[in-house]
C-alpha cells in the first residue's frame, strides 16, 4: 500500500535562492548562539551551513558539539554526546527535518537519541528549515524509538527557523 510506506528521502535543492536562504537562517541562528553553551548541531546541508557562518567545520552527516565558536567533537556518537552533556550547564539541539520524509529525529541523527533529548530538554530544542522545505512537508515527524517521548512532540505545534528574522509554525505528526 503506498501510502502507508515512507518516502524517501530527498535532497533539498541546491538553487542560488535555497542556499540563500539556508544563509539568512544561518545568520540569524548565528545571533541566536550564546557563549557558554553548548550546541548539537544535527546532519545536513542547512547545518552545515550555520557551521560555516559560525566559522567552524562541519561533517555534512554527522552530529558535532560545537560551543564558543570551537568544534569540540566531530562526528559524535550518542556516548560522546551524553558525555558531553553530562557537565554542562546549558544545551541546545540545532536540527532540519529531512527532506520530504520531515523526521526531525529518529532518521539520519540517531545519535542525538531519546536519552539525549531527555537530557538537553524538549525547549531546547532548535528547528531550521528553508521556506521551500517546509513547504514541501505537510508535518514534521518524530521516531525516537522512546513513545513517551514522542508523546511530547506529536500533535504539538513547533516553531522552524525558516530566515532571518522569519518563524513558520508546523504540526508534528505520527510517523
Amino acid at each position: 500500500e503506498p501510502l502507508l510506506l515512507q518516502g524517501a528521502k530527498m535532497m533539498s535543492p541546491v538553487t542560488q535562492s535555497e542556499r540563500d536562504a539556508q544563509l539568512a537562517l544561518a545568520y540569524y541562528v548565528k545571533e541566536l548562539v550564546k557563549p557558554g553553551v553548548l550546541y548539537v548541531l544535527g546532519p545536513g546541508s542547512t547545518c552545515k551551513m550555520i557551521a560555516e557562518v559560525l566559522g567552524v567545520e562541519k561533517t555534512p552527516l554527522g552530529v558535532d558539539l560545537i560551543k564558543d565558536g570551537k568544534v569540540i567533537f566531530k562526528d559524535a556518537g550518542e556516548k560522546e554526546i551524553l558525555k558531553a552533556i553530562s557537565s554542562e550547564k546549558e544545551v541546545k539541539i540545532i536540527v532540519s527535518p529531512i527532506g520530504r520524509q520531515g523526521f526531525i529525529f529518529g532518521r539520519g541523527n540517531q545519535q542525538i537519541s531519546s536519552e539525549v533529548i531527555r537530557k538537553v530538554g524538549v525547549e531546547n530544542i532548535i528547528i531550521v528549515a528553508t521556506p521551500h522545505k517546509l513547504s514541501s512537508l505537510p508535518l514534521l515527524r518524530v521516531d525516537t524509538g522512546d513513545p513517551e517521548l514522542d508523546a511530547k512532540f506529536v500533535g504539538k505545534y513547533v516553531k522552524v527557523i525558516t530566515g532571518y528574522h522569519e518563524e513558520a509554525v508546523k504540526k508534528v505528526g505520527v510517523m
